[in-house]
């Protein structure tokens, strides 16, 4: 188990979701990638110290410090047998405002730091990490700052119940990880969880979040290991990104409050996580929300939480969604290269942003569109994609000539990893992206607005011959009855035809009509 722990939190945590930024308190409250990638724009932009700046590097009682022109970084020390350190005011004449990286990764033995006043730029979890391995050592360390001091004229920080909060108490900055501590005490004044705040925390066994905390940031529980139960109050409406990722031991989620979004990595590598109800007032579920959790159902490559469907098998190849399914989370089928089709039933109420993304080193893709519904990026990267079908005849199709594209492009096998024997064009198929729609539909109103090639599905002038045979009998019955438990490879040869309720969709009542139609024939 701890071989796991020394993997996770060496490799894998210190980069799960977020670049290497430093802030001066943690900021980030994101759910969705498009979020995350916004605020990480603006903090590149604001980043400290300048990554062009330029700096001297100098040694002294272990410490390793980056110098600049008015200020320094501790980036290391040496001596990875301490116990205790107080990392100083000022080297050189010059503050010392903060670290980069985990200066104290390889310091196993580390139970207590003591930051200068002047000190606060830096990640809370690269701050407290003492469980760095060099390649190839039988080191088995697990986390060991138990303790963070700060002096009481800190302008910045201040310790309350042994965990680190800004000044104001408004914000939780973290839990010194080693702290002996089963269950969750935050004080009174805390709005704010900080990114990481109880990383690796791993005594932390039930964390019941008080109603006067209104925001959780980014990785708030990643790596609690041992930590089984967790409540959201009524406050939070939304769960951020990896905040629960890699908790192995939980088993029991509970919301107070109308979840509205699920952020990417919020439950991956939740394994003991076999039972989880997805609130019906989510509306936005993030990539790799649940990746590897013990909820996921894979029905034919296809992986459903309930009836959502929040990701894929890398090798799929026909993802055909079950009639039923409300959801489908933000990058659910990206890079799917080997994905020929994509089926979406028009139950579906929520799409995520780009929720299929062939590249275009994918094979050529069809998608049939039954939802009402088409915004502005879910099919915008469908590279490989060369037909798309959109059954609803009043398709709401996001107004912009980006929203369907309109070229394809893939790699012709045999010739795409030969760059230097063929030239571009023959290495790749290109063409007009097909959109087939009924005559007077949506559909064709926005591939004459821009000008792009469209195709008439052909109405089915009998009523519930759902297999296109001309006639009705019991083969339209078992067509329609296993299209609608989403059995893969099956596919209506007329849309309207199975519409037999006119009401724009396909459900249950089509299949009982369509009985009674079937009846009244004979």
């Amino acid at each position: 188990m701890k071989k796991t722990i020394i993997f996770l939190i060496v490799t894998v945590l210190l980069g799960c979701s977020a670049p290497d930024i430093l802030l001066s308190v943690s900021a980030l409250e994101t759910a969705t990638i498009e979020e995350y990638n916004q605020q990480m724009k603006l903090l590149n932009e604001e980043k400290f110290p300048d990554s062009d700046a330029k700096y001297s590097e100098v040694t002294e009682n272990d410490f390793v410090f980056h110098l600049y022109e008015n200020y320094a970084f501790l980036t290391e020390y040496k001596n990875t047998e301490i116990t205790e350190i107080t990392i100083p005011d000022e080297i050189q004449g010059l503050p010392v405002l903060g670290c980069t990286g985990s200066p104290f990764g390889y310091c196993h033995k580390l139970t207590t730091i003591q930051i200068p006043d002047n000190f606060h730029y830096f990640k809370w979890h690269e701050l407290t990490s003492t469980t760095f391995v060099k390649a190839g050592s039988t080191e088995d360390p697990m986390p060991s700052v138990s303790k963070v001091i700060v002096s009481d004229t800190n302008p910045y920080y201040t310790v309350s119940d042994d965990m680190l909060y800004t000044k104001d108490m408004k914000m939780l900055i973290g839990c010194p990880p080693a702290l002996d501590r089963k269950e969750l005490h935050i004080a009174e004044q805390t709005e704010t969880v900080g990114d990481y705040a109880f990383f690796a925390c791993m005594s932390l066994e039930k964390a019941v979040i008080p109603s006067h905390v209104m925001h959780i940031n980014n990785n708030a529980f990643t790596a609690c290991l041992n930590l089984v139960s967790a409540e959201l109050p009524e406050s939070i409406t939304s769960v951020s990104g990896d905040m629960f990722y890699y908790c192995q031991s939980l088993t029991d989620v509970t919301f107070r409050g109308q979840i509205q979004t699920i952020g990417y990595g919020a439950f991956a590598e939740c394994s003991a996580l076999t039972d989880f109800l997805i609130p019906d007032t989510v509306t936005y579920i993030g990539r790799n929300a649940f990746q590897n959790s013990g909820c996921i159902e894979n029905l034919d490559g296809v992986h459903y939480v309930q009836n959502w469907v929040v990701g894929s098998d890398e090798d799929i190849k026909r993802a055909v969604i079950r009639e039923g399914t409300a959801g489908i989370s933000e990058l659910a089928f990206f890079l799917r290269n080997q994905a020929e089709l994509l089926d979406i039933p028009e139950s579906i109420k929520y799409i995520g942003n780009l929720c299929f993304v062939g590249g275009i080193n994918g094979v050529p893709s069809v998608i049939h569109y039954r939802n009402a519904v088409i915004n502005e990026k879910t099919l915008i990267s469908t590279k490989a994609t060369t037909d798309i079908y959109i059954y609803h005849p009043d398709c709401d199709i996001f107004d912009s000539e980006k929203t369907i594209p309109a070229n394809y492009k893939y790699a012709v096998p045999e010739k795409a990893h030969f760059i230097t024997d063929y030239p571009e064009e023959e290495r790749y198929n290109t063409g007009d992206v097909v959109i087939h729609g009924y005559a007077g539909s949506t559909a064709q109103a926005y591939a004459e607005k821009y000008h792009r090639q469209f195709a008439v599905i052909e109405e089915n002038s009998l009523s519930g011959d759902a297999n296109g045979d001309g006639t009705l009998d019991v083969s339209d019955i078992v067509l329609l009855h296993k299209w609608l438990q989403g059995i893969p490879d099956t596919h209506l040869a007329d849309w309207k035809a199975s519409d037999l309720t006119k009401d724009g969709k396909i459900n249950i009542f089509d299949f009982i009509r369509l009985k009674y139609l079937l009846l009244e024939t004979n």
